[in-house]
């Protein structure tokens, strides 16, 4: 993907912290932790889609909420995350063990942008380590 510009996303976790903290931090989940801290390493954007935001980057300072994606929801946050990523070449999405509204969600924007989405990742964090090829 080299000459493109690359952004990685992967869904919101359902377990928080209690207190404000860095989206990258917040969430509980290994999968993000892991994805937060490689994307330093790889030196790409990363970006978390999550119900009660729409899209914040892993370094955004966000408060803890209780919201799961649905189709509804992605309509009402479509625009506010096509924002997001309209000046990026490719979204490269890690599904991870996420819901699928989630994936539904950023493949309907993909779409409306004419982007090229990248989907990877089983549960369990399956192929994770394969995000350094992906990029």
């Amino acid at each position: 993907m080299q000459g493109k510009r690359v952004v990685l996303v992967t869904a919101c976790g359902n377990k928080k912290e209690s207190t404000p903290k860095v989206a990258g931090e917040l969430y509980k989940s290994a999968r993000i932790r892991h994805l937060y801290r490689k994307s330093k390493e790889f030196g790409v954007p990363f970006f978390i889609l999550s119900a009660g935001y729409g899209l914040v980057s892993g370094d955004e300072v966000i408060s803890p909420y209780n919201a799961v994606m649905t189709k509804e929801r992605c309509r009402e946050l479509e625009e506010k995350i096509a924002k997001r990523l309209k000046d990026y070449d490719v979204i490269v999405y890690y599904r991870g063990g996420a819901r699928k509204d989630y994936l539904d969600c950023i493949k309907r924007v993909a779409e409306k942008l004419e982007k090229e989405l990248v989907v990877f990742g089983y549960g369990n964090m399956g192929d994770i380590g394969k995000l350094g090829e992906v990029l």
